[in-house]
């Protein structure tokens, strides 16, 4: 009954609202996008997340990226490496092991938006940032995989990889060496550097950005203006302005995109919620155009198993026992996201069949407390012999409506179960920063989590990337999850030159994840956006942020 009365509750929540205003004639030059979360760290490759990948690559452009047929496409480079075109090589090292020289030519012509050319010097420079430890990149491809670059001239650089990895075509974004050397030489640590690098003092500086558009207004909070850099050496942008418009929650994204006040709205994270998607679908099926695939955006909960109560398997299995995820996403999502049974949904390729998953099992989960030694207790909570009580906080990002019903659906459902829940809701700067990635949280935390066909698992699940002070609060590994046969997996995933070795290494990975549970698997996001129906071009679909593709753009 409980469980109901919260499914209904979330479902009440998601009722689209009557909108007002007046509808504004169209600028076609501009599309004005609805957002949410605005970013208090603008530098591209530190503390690195979705969120700010779907924000600075409008300007920020990485040397590769994935495309919607997952096919590794240029984006700042000549032509992709690969072993069969000859610009990859597998070498024999001094030592006698095996590595790599990957060889690449910057696009002809491509500069930073004030005029300065993107050469060899901006990659070797990144690289030594990369690479230095006191700073701290968390990027998604890292930098420090290359023990150097050796640079052949201005536009072409061979990076040097003391091991064999299977990602070694793809690389992230690049520095503006003219701009940012004289703070990092000044700053030479985390902090200091990210204070006073010009990507937070002076985002609007132009070379600072190197893609299609460039950061040219900005309000805190309020907006930023994205317009094409002149010195963009590929396809002039379809649009003259991007504006980045910000929203304190879902609900007022939503009324502003039904009384015209925005053109484009990203479906969660980040947006409006996917319930509401379906309401004003649902409502308006011809007034806007619904951009909707399958995606790989994992919804995921990491658990500080630092805590004594989490670091019993058995406690963490129940808890995905209790929550009815199935149940979630008809009721929030009338079943069109994909309830995930782990890092991969069941579409992919490389998912493991013979992996055990866990459906919805109250009373399997109940006997699985007890074998842990918690029994309910006098008010239906339980305790164990030291008469503790098992109570867990559950924090997730403030404003995100979809997320915060479905912190209130898991409260209830795990109240059936004897576990104490209470939600925690705190703003997006607090939540990347001393909550999650200083793993200043005690019990549980919801957020999301997508990887790039590039981008190794290891990042949220190898022991050497569980954030501290020491690898300056870098890596995604919240949960502090290690484990020897996770490792070893991940080295036999980041050596994988081949479909086969790569499928039997996700293999190994995610039985390896079903066994431990690190994190509870929620669902797959499937990547939608909603927008005014001239909007052309829009690749929504990519497995690299879309905004790599935003010279695309047109409205008609």
């Amino acid at each position: 009954m409980k469980m109901k009365k919260a499914l209904a509750g979330a479902l009440l929540a998601a009722t689209v609202l009557a909108s007002g205003g007046v509808q504004a004639q169209p600028d076609k030059s501009t599309l004005v996008v609805g957002q949410l979360q605005f970013l208090t760290n603008f530098h591209p490759l530190i503390q690195v997340n979705n969120t700010k990948r779907l924000v600075v690559n409008y300007g920020l452009r990485p040397i590769t990226a994935y495309d919607e047929n997952v096919v590794n496409q240029c984006v700042l480079c000549d032509q992709v490496p690969s072993l069969q075109n000859g610009l990859a090589e597998v070498v024999d090292n001094p030592d006698g092991t095996k590595g790599m020289r990957v060889r690449f030519t910057l696009k002809q012509g491509l500069s930073w938006g004030d005029g300065t050319p993107v050469t060899t010097k901006d990659v070797v420079f990144t690289h030594k940032m990369g690479s230095d430890e006191k700073i701290g990149f968390s990027n998604y491809n890292p930098w420090s995989r290359a023990s150097s670059v050796e640079v052949v001239d201005d536009r072409t650089f061979v990076l040097v990889l003391p091991e064999v990895v299977s990602s070694f075509a793809s690389w992230d974004q690049i520095l503006p060496v003219h701009l940012e050397e004289p703070i990092y030489a000044a700053n030479p640590d985390a902090e200091s550097y990210t204070k006073q690098s010009l990507y937070n003092t002076k985002p609007t500086t132009p070379g600072l950005w190197n893609g299609s558009f460039m950061l040219t207004d900005y309000q805190i909070g309020t907006r930023l203006i994205w317009e094409p850099n002149p010195h963009w050496p590929g396809a002039k942008p379809g649009l003259s302005r991007v504006v980045l418009s910000y929203r304190d929650n879902s609900s007022a994204l939503m009324q502003n995109l039904l009384s015209g006040e925005i053109d484009a709205v990203p479906v969660s994270p980040g947006g409006i919620s996917f319930s509401q998607m379906l309401d004003i679908q649902g409502q308006n099926p011809d007034k806007f155009s619904y951009h909707i695939a399958d995606g790989t955006n994992l919804e995921r909960i990491a658990m500080n198993l630092d805590n004594p109560i989490l670091s019993d398997v058995k406690v963490r299995e129940a808890l995905l026992l209790s929550i009815d995820r199935n149940a979630i996403t008809e009721a929030l999502f009338q079943g069109k996201q994909m309830v995930a049974n782990g890092l991969l949904s069941n579409t992919s390729p490389y998912y493991n069949n013979g992996m055990e998953t866990y459906s919805y099992d109250l009373e399997k989960a109940k006997a699985l407390l007890s074998e842990a030694g918690w029994t309910p207790g006098a008010d239906g909570i339980c305790v164990n012999g030291k008469g503790d009580r098992l109570t867990l906080e559950l924090a997730t990002t403030a404003g995100n409506q979809t997320r915060e019903q479905i912190a209130q659906v898991i409260q209830s459902q795990l109240s059936e179960a004897c576990v104490e829940i209470s939600t925690k809701f705190v703003p997006l700067q607090e939540y990347n920063g001393e909550l999650a990635r200083k793993r200043q949280f005690t019990g549980l935390i919801m957020s999301s989590i997508d990887f790039s066909p590039s981008t190794s698992p290891r990042i949220a699940l190898g022991s050497n990337r569980v954030p501290n002070s020491e690898n300056k609060f870098t890596g995604n590994n919240f949960s502090g999850y290690k484990s020897e046969a996770m490792d070893a997996a991940l080295d036999k995933f980041d050596t994988a030159l081949s479909a086969d070795e790569t499928k039997a290494a996700w293999t190994e990975i995610q039985s390896t994840f079903a066994q431990d549970l690190p994190m509870l698997p929620l669902y797959f996001y499937a990547r939608a956006y909603v927008s005014v129906p001239d909007l052309t071009d829009f690749r929504q679909s990519t497995y690299d942020p879309l905004q790599n593709f935003a010279e695309e753009w047109h409205r008609h």
